[in-house]
């Protein structure tokens, strides 16, 4: 079989999923809109970092084009600084990260429309890879966990 020409291929899983997120308010109670792919220095917190592994078309030689993204998701919180005078918020950061599996566990197909490119998909739905586990971050002095997504997901006219 090969993939049906008329279809869309996947666009990028970055930008399907932080529109997804912004779009949840089990993440966004937590920590606003504040999802991107890099942590800026002294941002405002909590804050949703994430970006892709890489992945996999679902099924290569299927008529559809879906593919299987890995994800790493971070959650951050607290007061930034250094050595004793950072204030690690592990509380809010496992609240964020919980937020984010949990979604992700009740997302069943979605569709998701990003207002500023009109890029468009359709989620069909998210594994929990891995559950967050805490991450002693020196850098920053931040409460920090970290959880494993793959989203899988197709493009849409």
């Amino acid at each position: 079989a090969q993939p049906d020409q008329s279809q869309k291929f996947p666009p990028d899983a970055e930008i399907i999923f932080r529109e997804w997120a912004v779009n949840n308010t089990d993440i966004t109670d937590v920590c606003s809109t504040r999802i991107a792919t890099r942590l800026p220095r002294n941002a405002t917190l909590p804050f949703l970092t994430f970006f892709s592994n890489g992945g996999a078309m679902l099924t290569p030689r299927s008529e559809a084009m879906i593919s299987s993204v890995a994800l790493q998701v971070n959650a951050f919180a607290g007061k930034w600084g250094g050595g004793s005078s950072s204030q690690p918020d592990y509380a809010t950061a496992l609240q964020l990260a919980n937020g984010v599996a949990e979604a992700a566990l009740k997302t069943g197909t979605t569709r998701v429309v990003t207002p500023t490119s009109a890029t468009a998909a359709v989620i069909y739905s998210f594994e929990v890879v891995e559950l967050p586990i805490r991450v002693e971050e020196t850098e920053t002095g931040l409460g920090h966990y970290q959880l494993s997504l793959v989203m899988n997901y197709r493009g849409l006219d």
